[in-house]
């Protein structure tokens, strides 16, 4: 199974694959983060946990882009049993924007990083060919 973090600062969405579905779990604070992670582990029988890394078109904001890379290699050290891998989230918040405003969306508790979360696993998941 599969678990996806959208990482930020300050809040962190989580979603998980489960029978064949990507849902939106959580969106925890950072410093519960690894707490919520070890829940969500046991839980779902997690195998793979993957993290976004937030490139710019531009790369400018390369300091949120080293914070997650050292957040990747402390994953690695807590969780040795568990593969962490990566993926570009790139695009991820205006599309997830652009989800936000459609007419299919009724649960009105869904979230930007909710919604993030979801397509950068599905998007993980079609690269590869889960």
């Amino acid at each position: 199974m599969y678990l996806w973090i959208d990482l930020w600062d300050k809040r962190c969405g989580i979603s998980v694959y489960v029978q064949w579905i990507v849902l939106p779990k959580a969106i925890v604070s950072r410093h519960l983060l690894v707490w919520e992670l070890k829940k969500l582990i046991k839980e779902y029988d997690i195998t793979t946990i993957v993290v976004g890394l937030p490139y710019d078109l531009y790369e400018k904001n390369l300091k949120q882009l080293d914070k997650t890379k050292l957040f990747i290699q402390k994953l690695k050290s807590i969780f040795p049993n568990i593969k962490i891998d990566w993926i570009d989230e790139r695009f991820t918040s205006f599309e997830a924007d652009l989800v936000l405003g459609s007419m299919w969306i009724k649960d009105k508790n869904w979230k930007r990083d909710d919604i993030s979360a979801v397509l950068i696993l599905e998007s993980y998941l079609k690269q590869n060919k889960v």
